[in-house]
């Protein structure tokens, strides 16, 4: 009872309704130890319209050791996703767990408030208003009310985190000690991103194989123990056939998952009834199913610059078709599923003609103006998510402003399992 009470107190003093907070929420931050102090912070829903629509921003973290060294505002993957995930890991990671980190649940996740609910027009217009532009501006207001206008802080950032910082560097390099970006590259084409990114899967695959040699065959099994009328469904479409398969793709993005991408390669064919699919299909396809319509009206202004994944799809198959490669015949292939993915906003979605682009320009002139500040970029040899071809543009144009780093052993999970990012963060 006497954390339900701190909650509700805490609550109460921050002009919140316990009911107003997800029972998940309650949850998460009577779990927060005594020296993770947290907070709100009221903005405007559109920056460009201050004294329109607010909403509430949560924060958290060891926000006392930060004021008496330097704070580093840690940003989470997504969109979204809420901060607490990545919380529980870099907590529970040696090392990382001493830092002074303070955590961000990104407008419309976690404690934060949520995105505009509907699915129409006026509502895609809204959350329009959700990108990494407006999050850094939350950031920005979160900083100021902490340490004061004048005081710098550090900033931290995974896959759409590290969209996130380097939108940061942009927007306001000078209220930065450091940038640090793993696991997200900026390319002027995002086609060939795309390219790059099925190519990555195609080469991880083979490492894989190097370990579980026996698992190229027992893939091929496993696609042709998937029938053409095999489906995974929900409400927004279905995915069908063989190219279920491709739902591996989230297992092989992380190493430490590859025992289970084993597991299903070597189980499936096996199986003797409906559980063991249904338990693979939940795990491994659904995610491919349960965009947001937030999340696909982020994805198509920000990360796909007015394009949605199929397209991007689309184009990247067609340029690798014409240099003589076959992507739709490999044994593993992201975009032959997301070339089916249908939902029931695609029209309304293709309708917003936003885009909130980063450009490598804009962070290279806001370098170049303030040469005092650092920033890290960090990819994975092992990432099939953000690959590591994609990072050669940036880095070329940035050459000799970023320091970039290319961890050969890691993939997606880098940002915690590589002490190099530690070692920089600390400096």
């Amino acid at each position: 009872m006497k954390k339900i009470s701190l909650l509700l107190l805490f609550v109460a003093f921050h002009a919140f309704s316990a009911e107003q907070l997800t029972t998940e929420c309650q949850e998460f931050i009577a779990k927060l130890p005594a020296n993770i102090e947290r907070g709100f912070v009221t903005v405007p829903e559109n920056w460009n319209q201050p004294n329109g629509r607010q909403i509430n921003i949560f924060y958290y973290g060891k926000i006392a050791e930060a004021k008496a060294s330097t704070g580093i505002a840690f940003f989470n993957g997504g969109p979204s996703a809420s901060s607490h995930g990545s919380y529980e890991i870099l907590e529970s990671s040696d090392g990382f767990n001493k830092l002074p980190l303070i955590y961000i649940d990104q407008r419309g996740n976690g404690c934060s408030d949520s995105y505009p609910q509907g699915n129409d027009l006026e509502t895609a217009l809204r959350i329009s208003n959700y990108t990494t532009t407006s999050i850094v501006k939350d950031a920005e207001a979160i900083r100021k009310k902490l340490f004061g206008e004048q005081t710098k802080w550090k900033i931290f950032g995974q896959s759409y985190g590290g969209m996130i910082v380097q939108r940061y560097v942009s927007m306001f390099p000078e209220s930065l000690v450091s940038a640090h970006a793993h696991g997200y590259s900026i390319m002027s084409d995002q086609a060939d991103w795309m390219k790059f990114r099925i190519l990555s899967q195609k080469r991880v695959l083979e490492n894989y194989f190097k370990i579980h040699p026996e698992d190229r065959e027992g893939l091929v099994k496993l696609r042709s123990f998937i029938s053409k009328d095999t489906c995974y469904e929900s409400e927004d479409g279905k995915i069908c056939g063989p190219d279920l398969a491709d739902g591996l793709i989230h297992s092989l993005g992380f190493q430490s998952y590859w025992d289970f991408l084993h597991y299903w390669i070597e189980q499936l064919p096996l199986y003797n009834g409906p559980e063991l699919f249904n338990a693979y299909l939940d795990d491994q396809v659904s995610g491919f199913m349960r965009s947001s319509f937030a999340n696909l009206i982020i994805n198509r202004i920000e990360i796909g610059r007015g394009r949605s994944d199929a397209e991007l799809c689309s184009t990247a198959i067609s340029r690798l078709e014409r240099i003589g490669d076959d992507p739709m015949n490999w044994p593993i292939n992201e975009c032959r599923i997301l070339l089916q993915v249908k939902t029931k906003y695609d029209s309304l979605v293709e309708s917003i003609n936003i885009i909130d682009e980063l450009k490598i320009e804009d962070v290279k002139l806001a370098l170049l103006k303030n040469p005092g500040l650092k920033l890290y970029i960090y990819s994975g040899h092992q990432d099939v998510f953000v690959p590591e071809d994609s990072f050669s543009e940036e880095a070329e144009k940035l050459k000799g402003l970023i320091n970039y780093t290319k961890f050969e052993n890691s993939g997606h999970e880098g940002f915690h399992t590589e002490s190099k990012v530690l070692d920089d963060l600390l400096n």
